[in-house]
């Protein structure tokens, strides 16, 4: 059976607790909950995705190249395979090659959520407009990479940049 967007709230509470951690999950979850309706899915299977992607980030802190995939391991067959390529693929470091469209969202949101941690909200939705991209790989520096992946993947699937900042604008802060 697969798991409902309340157990995954229970497993956050268990693996992240009330860590900022747990708040980044609930982030790329709000993100991935908006942009679902885009591509005819199913908004409760995203945000289930979103907040389970991070959950073994404690575990695998230090050997990052296990990020995700422990998280698949604990899940086992409670998420469907979509769901599970696109955690395992998540973060770079693991080596898993995913390009679905939820993979890409998953990445596209989680890339969006640490550029709103270390920027802050209204440094990101005050971005230049005329060259979003671009102005945020200037604020990143060493953390430009995430931009990069952002455009990547927003473009890819016809995600406006400003519909990115009306999503953001409405998420919980972390």
């Amino acid at each position: 059976m697969m798991l409902t967007v309340l157990d995954a709230e229970l497993l956050i509470k268990q693996h992240l607790g009330d860590t900022p951690r747990a708040d980044h999950s609930r982030f790329v979850a709000h993100i991935l909950r908006m942009l679902a309706p885009s591509f005819s899915a199913s908004a409760d299977f995203w945000e289930v995705v979103g907040l389970c992607h991070d959950l073994d980030y404690f575990h695998t802190s230090g050997n990052w190249s296990q990020h995700g995939l422990l998280t698949v391991r604990w899940l086992g067959d409670s998420l469907p395979a979509e769901a599970q390529n696109a955690i395992a693929s998540h973060d770079h470091r693991a080596g898993i090659q995913a390009d679905t469209t939820l993979a890409d969202m998953l990445k596209a949101a989680d890339a969006i959520a640490i550029i709103d941690e270390r920027l802050g909200r209204s440094t990101l939705c005050s971005t230049d407009r005329s060259k979003p991209y671009e102005a945020l790989r200037r604020q990143l520096g060493d953390r430009s990479y995430l931009s990069d992946i952002l455009e990547r993947h927003s473009e890819k699937h016809r995600i406006s940049f400003d519909r990115l900042l009306e999503i953001v604008a409405l998420a919980p802060e972390q």
